[in-house]
């Protein structure tokens, strides 16, 4: 079967870049043929500094290109830019003749605007990556995310469309799905000579919304519960943290409570995060407000990765207990005294957590059944 995927892959963060690419390489390893087609608008294309630059200037072109062949997809790529007006690998016309030979085509978060793509292949789907947030907005808010031309709906919110989340389904039906992990790339590692708890993290400054009485929030205002927590527990924390102008006094608070600050901006490729991630004791983090505030079920594909590198994972509840076994390997909490509590429940008993972390991945995580279902669903 050809499969087109399309998300933003070009200039994005290591981790998420990993998160889109396993399902390209997911299905290439289920024996599909896989392209990917990416739409890039003058809002994209910017330089270090923020400032924009022409599509021919613009270094997210090459990185594509650097990623895609890491991955093993390229030259089965094309960047569109204005509908055509220019493109990166494939050419136009390839592109659209690559359309018609293929089968399906899944953007993943994102948005694909290119008519004479997806026009042109039979069946379409869309995986939310943004539950609660996306459907808010499509069917409460009025922002168009082009729903009428998919025939397939998924999302990672995993109680969406169930009575466990209020959140509106405008009459889709949402599957769940979980972030598939090509476990091949990501090699457990079982040491209990790692020593810190960490995540990768950003504070503030996205978008927010009322529904139905309830705010959504920011990342922040879940952060800031937590705060006092190196203080009580004798662990050591770090965050990778992202933190946009105008909140820097916000991190200072982080230091003056005893957390660990590293800079997200050290991972320049996947392969830094990686070892990031595989070299951490455990990873303890929040989550965005508005995943726990609505009961989403939304699991991160950070975690996800974690658990793929033999991590204990201890994330705040969103509802994915009802979709994970929670308890060893993976744990949620809710309150200050449920964290310090999973905290030494892991440490009590490491390197059981660790092992059971990587079952966890093995078991729901793994590129070839988180796909393959997903192929089922859809009738294939």
């Amino acid at each position: 079967m050809k499969i087109i995927c399309s998300g933003t892959f070009a200039r994005t963060k290591p981790g998420h870049v990993d998160n889109l690419m396993a399902y390209l390489v997911g299905f290439q390893r289920l024996g599909h043929e896989v392209c990917l087609i990416e739409d890039v608008d003058d809002k994209r294309c910017l330089d270090d500094a923020g400032h924009r630059v022409t599509f021919e200037a613009w270094s997210g072109k090459e990185h594509l290109e650097s990623i895609a062949k890491s991955y093993g997809i390229w030259p089965r790529c094309c960047l569109i830019y204005r509908n055509g007006q220019s493109t990166y690998g494939m050419s136009f016309g390839d592109a659209i003749e690559t359309a018609k030979r293929s089968d399906l085509l899944i953007v993943i978060g994102g948005r694909l605007k290119t008519q004479e793509i997806i026009e042109n292949v039979p069946c379409r789907a869309y995986v939310d990556q943004n539950p609660a947030k996306t459907q808010v907005y499509h069917f409460d808010c009025g922002v168009d995310y082009g729903f009428g031309q998919f025939e397939h709906f998924f999302t990672v919110g995993l109680n969406i469309g169930t009575s466990r989340c209020d959140i509106p389904t405008g009459g889709i039906c949402w599957r769940g799905i979980q972030h598939p992990v090509v476990l091949e790339r990501w090699e457990p590692k079982v040491d209990d000579r790692c020593k810190r708890f960490t995540t990768v993290s950003t504070w503030a400054g996205r978008h927010t919304f009322n529904y139905q009485g309830k705010y959504s929030g920011e990342k922040s205002d879940q952060w800031r519960s937590f705060l006092s927590l190196p203080g009580k527990t004798k662990q050591q924390l770090e965050i990778a943290l992202k933190v946009d102008p105008g909140y820097e006094k916000d991190a200072d608070s982080f230091v003056q409570n005893g957390w660990i600050l590293s800079d997200p901006t050290r991972f320049r490729s996947v392969d830094d995060y990686r070892e990031y991630l595989r070299t951490s004791r455990a990873e303890f983090s929040v989550v965005n407000y508005r995943y726990a505030q609505f009961n989403t079920g939304w699991f991160s594909d950070r975690s996800a990765r974690y658990l793929a590198s033999g991590k204990p994972v201890l994330m705040q509840s969103t509802g994915f207990e009802d979709h994970l076994p929670a308890g060893k390997g993976l744990l949620a909490f809710k309150s200050m005294e449920e964290a310090v509590s999973g905290i030494d429940t892991i440490n009590g008993h490491y390197l059981d957590h660790c092992r059971a972390a990587r079952a966890i991945a093995e078991e729901y995580l793994d590129s070839d059944k988180v796909l393959s279902n997903m192929l089922r669903q859809m009738g294939f």
